[in-house]
């Protein structure tokens, strides 16, 4: 929970000046405090479901990745109106590892979704700012499809707006730096269209940052050594812009980098502990110390086998 706090507070930066780091402890403090009581409640059937709803109905609960745009792209054909949110999803996204709906949404209490735009790293190179494209268009449409349950915000005032009307907040983050083509316009004009978050790297390399496979014994593709110079001036601008930095999917010298350079705290949408799992994706002890200092955010993710 204190998790999804610092999200809002980090998605809230429109520029590289530092965090506010009184108003974060205090408010950190306060949901300690509100968590505390929540978990004194012992009058219910079923103790640890009640002490959750405690929590969550007061504070929002926000899921950093979610590629339900991707479903309606290989199941729906990007028609956001052949399916209904509203029913048991679970038939429609049988052949997948989801089963995203909104009555599932709401059993769970989901304050807030970053919903991923995402395009397969084959894209680069060729189309991937037009595919970029279509699948924001996507999230906008299925956003708008819903309004009683989901309210499209871009700043943490309306996250919490939206919570407090009972909406799912809903972000948009963009899960691959290829997406960009190497250009800073490009950039700029997805932060202008809603996007508040970009994953460095999805699972290939751009021209200017190594993805996780380069750290596999037996990658033998190019390597950059993490960020190029132009990688580092990309993170710096987003840093600019008040987009946060995903390092899921990174290098580990790339994730060094990124925090060597970066100006705001950062996020890892869904990484685990490499200790714990040891998959290149996962987050190594030596750059979890690093996170320390710059309210860096690690959002463990759950994948059944």
């Amino acid at each position: 929970m204190l998790q999804a706090l610092l999200i809002i507070l980090i998605a809230s930066q429109i520029s590289c000046h530092p965090l506010n780091t009184r108003f974060v402890l205090g408010a950190t403090n306060a949901t300690i405090e509100h968590i505390a009581r929540c978990a004194l409640r012992k009058n219910s059937t079923n103790i640890h479901l009640d002490r959750a709803r405690c929590v969550l109905e007061s504070y929002p609960l926000i899921d950093g990745h979610n590629d339900l745009a991707a479903l309606y792209g290989i199941f729906a054909n990007d028609s956001v109106y052949s399916v209904d949110l509203n029913s048991d999803m679970s038939f429609v996204w049988n052949h997948s590892y989801s089963r995203v709906d909104i009555p599932k949404l709401r059993m769970g209490l989901l304050g807030g979704q970053f919903w991923s735009c995402w395009v397969p790293c084959d894209a680069q190179y060729r189309d991937a700012v037009r595919m970029t494209l279509e699948q924001l268009d996507v999230i906008k449409r299925f956003i708008n499809y819903y309004p009683g349950t989901f309210q499209f915000v871009d700043t943490s005032d309306d996250v919490l707006k939206s919570f407090h009307a009972g909406k799912i907040a809903s972000m948009i983050g963009l899960e691959g730096g290829h997406s960009i083509d190497s250009s800073l316009g490009a950039l700029r004009m997805y932060y202008e269209l809603g996007v508040r978050y970009m994953t460095v790297t999805h699972s290939c390399n751009t021209p200017w940052a190594d993805n996780w496979m380069v750290d596999e014994p037996t990658y033998n593709g190019t390597v950059l050594n993490g960020l190029t110079p132009f990688g580092k001036t990309v993170i710096l601008e987003m840093n600019r812009l008040g987009m946060i930095v995903d390092l899921a999917h990174v290098a580990k010298k790339t994730m060094l980098d990124v925090l060597n350079v970066t100006r705001a705290p950062v996020l890892f949408t869904h990484s685990s502990v490499f200790s714990l799992c040891n998959h290149h994706r996962n987050v190594q002890d030596d750059v979890l110390l690093k996170t320390v200092f710059n309210f860096t955010i690690a959002l463990f993710h759950v994948l059944l086998r």
